[in-house]
């Protein structure tokens, strides 16, 4: 019986697991729409990815992490791209900050990213 609840575990492990990946399977049709800063002189447009193919590799290298870990260990940036994207076949919002972090909003569903490698596609071109 123990053998058959661990190949149950197991399974359900690697569900969640499947459920929680960002790479490009997860997202597609990422589009930048506008970019919003509450500090203008500050935080520029140059300090946030613009192009739709910059944003698509932010959420392939983000990982998900849950609101607390995002609010306690990463700076909220003044300014941010917003766009739109599909994910499981539905539209969803996604913001995504100077300071390499993100948010994707899928109806009630937020999703919450940081990505630790990423600071490539934040160097103005």
């Amino acid at each position: 019986m123990k053998a058959k609840a661990r190949a149950i575990a197991l399974a359900v492990g690697a569900m969640l697991v499947a459920s929680c990946a960002t790479g490009d399977a997860a997202f597609s049709n990422v589009y930048v729409a506008d970019f919003h800063s509450d500090e203008p002189a500050r935080c520029r447009t140059s300090d946030v990815p613009q192009s739709h193919g910059k944003a698509r590799e932010f959420f392939s290298r983000a990982r998900q992490v849950d609101y607390k870990t995002l609010h306690d260990n990463y700076e909220l940036a003044p300014c941010y791209v917003e766009g739109t994207l599909s994910r499981q076949g539905k539209s969803c919002d996604w913001q995504i900050r100077a300071g390499a972090t993100g948010s994707v909003q899928c109806g009630e569903q937020k999703l919450y990213f940081a990505c630790d490698s990423c600071e490539d596609l934040f160097k103005a071109n």
